[in-house]
C-alpha cells in the first residue's frame, strides 16, 4: 500500500483561503502522489452551508464543494470520546466548550486536536489562534502548520 508523506487535516479558514488565494491548489493537490488532504465531517458541515448556489431556482452545492468530498472523513464517537491528552483539559458539558489554558475551543474545534491526536500522520493546518495555541500545548509541535506554513510545505514539496 502507497504511503503519502504529508496528510493535511485542513480547517474551514484553511479551505476558504484556498478557495481565495489559490484556486487551483485543491486540484494540484489531488494529483499529487505525495500529498493528500482531509476534511472532517464537522468542517464539511460548516463548508456546506456556505456553499450552496441557486441552480434554475433549486439550490445545490458549488463545484467548488464537490471536489472535496472524497476527503472528508468520518467523525468517530469512540474516537472523540477516548481522546485523552497528558495535560489537564476542562470540558463545559452544557455549552460543549473545551477549555485548554486560557484557549476556549468548540467541539468540532476540540475534534480537530482529536484526529490529529489519533491519526499519527495526519497534520493539523488552521489559522484559528487558539486552536493553534491548544494544539502547541498537547500536540506534538510538527503536527501542526498556519496557512503560510502550509503553502511553504506543499512549494517545498514542488506542488504549488
Amino acid at each position: 500500500m502507497f504511503m503519502f508523506i504529508k496528510e493535511y487535516l485542513l480547517d474551514t479558514n484553511i479551505v476558504i483561503n484556498i478557495w481565495n488565494k489559490y484556486p487551483k491548489l485543491f486540484d494540484s493537490m489531488e494529483s499529487a502522489k505525495e500529498i493528500d488532504f482531509k476534511i472532517s465531517q464537522d468542517i464539511s458541515i460548516e463548508l456546506s452551508k456556505k456553499e450552496f448556489a441557486k441552480h434554475n431556482g433549486i439550490p445545490v452545492l458549488t463545484d467548488k464543494f464537490l471536489k472535496l468530498l472524497n476527503h472528508i472523513i468520518d467523525n468517530e464517537e469512540s474516537e472523540f470520546e477516548n481522546c485523552k491528552f497528558n495535560y489537564p483539559i476542562k470540558h463545559n458539558i452544557n455549552k460543549s466548550i473545551y477549555y485548554i489554558d486560557e484557549n476556549k475551543l468548540s467541539r468540532t474545534d476540540f475534534n480537530l486536536l482529536c484526529i490529529c491526536k489519533s491519526h499519527e500522520n495526519y497534520i493539523l493546518v488552521t489559522e484559528d489562534k487558539k486552536i493553534l495555541s491548544s494544539a502547541k500545548i498537547i500536540l506534538p509541535p510538527s503536527k501542526t502548520l498556519n496557512f503560510n506554513e502550509f503553502i511553504q510545505d506543499l512549494e517545498n514539496l514542488h506542488i504549488l
